[in-house]
């Protein structure tokens, strides 16, 4: 169980770094698409903190885990989505 809570902490701490990279980015150059690009990464940033409390609370109920975990994938492939079409 240890493994699971650092391994989404990681993936946390790098959808952070991700969603500053992406920030900073946008400021330098003011292109709109990284805009989406950017809120992709805060929403995986958001799913990683979500999966984390879970973990660490050590909740049983899968099903809610599932539909939470599945709706930020389908929001964060979606933003991928636009930012792939705005380029």
């Amino acid at each position: 169980m240890v493994i699971e809570n650092i391994i989404a902490a990681g993936v946390s701490v790098l959808a952070l770094a991700l969603t500053v990279i992406g920030a900073l980015a946008y400021r330098r150059t003011r292109e709109r698409s990284l805009v989406v690009l950017t809120a992709a990464f805060a929403v995986f940033f958001v799913k990683g903190l979500a999966l984390s409390a879970y973990l660490f609370l050590g909740a049983t109920d899968l099903t809610s885990l599932f539909l939470v975990v599945g709706g930020f994938d389908v929001l964060i492939l979606g933003l991928f989505y636009v930012f792939t079409l705005r380029r």
